[in-house]
């Protein structure tokens, strides 16, 4: 095809916005030949002239394509390929190497370090931009299989959970009601009024369980379904988190827990829903006290930061790992999913309170280190 020809054919550019291409070479006429062919076909060009300007311009851009050439006098595209894969924002980029030798070591090397496919010049100018969509396609493909895959491996282990803490949380409460249900009717025969009443406690205790996990399933099934809606007022932070304080005085000092409430930085107030709002942060303050592990102090905060309000749970207890704080996020899962916790609970608490968030478009984080306790917060914009 003639130059003229190709600067008349239709441009496949995305509309939104072009195909971002870096190209390292330190062969000056290749390098400004590609930028010319790919320009005329809609792409944005950036040029590297040697190994350590293309790592500067990929440490300051964001591309869609690398085109880098093997042979450099100041750095191997091996090691450009290999210094590119080290950079977290590029670590699905599809890399193209460029090479004029018939060294197929060196291409086995280079897809062991990460590149995507490679050209051999001379190079056939004409096709280059139908080439390196099919590897942008490929690469896109690619990326996407590997995320079904992970969301297939949450959604296995969100059902393996779902059977754990269902089975346990359904058959310990309904064991309870059968065994202390045999109990009471032996007490009614025997006329102890007080054995009776006892059991009967007992019984009432294991159907208020039973009732709020059911209670916790649908509430979370209507977050997930969009069902609730949200009735918003013009509230001060602090009433709700004094509030909350005072409901789980109790439950706390059960515990020996102290809970106690900051003095606010503030009398910032948010437009959220009043009592949705207070049940996420009831929770988070519940799910301290039943999992936080040798705390002795709950301290909740309000604080605004930059037109945002944040409330947060701070406790003392031995804090949790990384991937303890990731499964505690996830749903029916907590940081002890082994046969032998003894905590109770669906594992819905926290996942509930970041639904009630993300409905109020705010954010809830939750940030732990072993030995230095745990702090979730909610962060909502200020009214």
């Amino acid at each position: 095809m003639s130059l003229a020809a190709l600067q008349q054919a239709p441009h496949k550019a995305n509309a939104t916005q072009p195909m971002r291409v870096l190209i390292v070479d330190d062969d000056p006429i290749h390098r400004e030949t590609s930028r010319m062919f790919l320009t005329m076909y809609g792409r944005k060009v950036t040029l590297g002239e040697n190994g350590r300007a293309g790592l500067a311009a990929a440490e300051k851009g964001e591309f869609d394509v690398m085109i880098v050439d093997l042979e450099m006098p100041d750095m191997t595209g091996l090691e450009v390929i290999a210094n590119i894969r080290k950079m977290p924002r590029h670590r699905d980029l599809p890399i193209i190497m460029v090479t004029s030798r018939d060294d197929a070591m060196a291409i086995d090397r280079a897809f062991e370090l990460g590149a995507s496919s490679f050209v051999v010049k001379p190079v056939n100018w004409t096709l280059l931009d139908h080439y390196l969509r099919f590897v942008l396609r490929a690469s896109k493909n690619e990326i996407a299989a590997r995320e079904a895959f992970r969301n297939a491996e949450s959604v296995s282990r969100a059902k393996d959970n779902l059977l754990a803490v269902i089975r346990h949380e359904m058959k310990t409460p309904l064991n309870a009601i059968i065994g202390f249900t045999k109990l009471a009717a032996e007490a009614q025969q025997n006329g102890d009024v007080s054995a009776l009443n006892e059991r009967l406690n007992f019984v009432r205790q294991s159907g208020e369980r039973l009732l709020a996990s059911f209670a916790d399933m649908s509430t979370y099934s209507d977050l997930l379904s969009h069902n609730l809606k949200l009735s918003r007022e013009r509230v001060a932070a602090s009433w709700i988190a004094g509030d909350v304080v005072d409901l789980c005085k109790h439950k706390a000092s059960a515990k020996d827990i102290h809970i106690s409430l900051a003095e606010p930085t503030g009398n910032a107030s948010i437009l959220a829903d009043q009592a949705l709002l207070s049940s996420a942060l009831t929770r988070l303050v519940e799910n301290a006290i039943q999992h936080a592990k040798d705390a002795t102090r709950i301290e909740i905060a309000v604080e605004e930061r930059e037109g945002r309000v944040c409330l947060a749970v701070r406790d003392d207890g031995e804090g949790l790992s990384p991937e303890q704080v990731m499964q505690c996020l996830a749903p029916f899962s907590q940081a002890d999913m082994s046969r032998s916790r003894t905590s109770e609970g669906l594992g819905l608490g926290l996942p509930i309170a970041q639904e009630i968030v993300r409905l109020h478009q705010g954010t809830l984080t939750m940030k732990s280190e072993p030995g230095r306790g745990t702090t979730v917060e909610i962060c909502l914009a200020a009214a």
